[in-house]
C-alpha cells in the first residue's frame, strides 16, 4: 500500500521519473494474482520513466528505523505540511 499510495502523491505533484526500492518480489512480477500489485503496475503505465528494484531486506535495515523514527516524530504533526 506504501508503494501505492506514495505512487499517487509523486504524480499528484507531476514527477514522470521515479525509482522504486522494494523488499517485495510480487511487485516486480509481471503476472502477479495480487489486486494491489495490479492497480500498482497500471498506475505505472502513466508514468514516463520508471525503475522497479528489489533490495534484501538486510540491505533495507537503516531505511527502516528511519522511516519508524519519522512516524515516531510526527505523532501529532500535519503530514501535509512536511510534502
Amino acid at each position: 500500500w506504501g508503494i501505492l499510495d506514495g505512487l499517487t502523491l509523486l504524480q499528484d505533484r507531476d514527477f514522470n521519473r521515479i525509482l522504486i526500492q522494494t523488499v517485495s518480489l510480487e511487485i516486480i512480477l509481471a503476472n502477479s494474482n495480487s489486486g494491489l500489485v495490479r492497480r500498482i503496475q497500471q498506475r505505472l503505465q502513466n508514468i514516463e520513466h520508471w525503475v522497479v528494484r528489489h533490495i534484501l531486506r538486510e540491505a533495507n535495515l537503516v531505511v527502516d528505523q528511519i522511516v519508524k523514527m519519522v512516524f515516531i516524530d510526527l505523532d501529532g504533526v500535519n503530514v501535509d505540511m512536511l510534502l
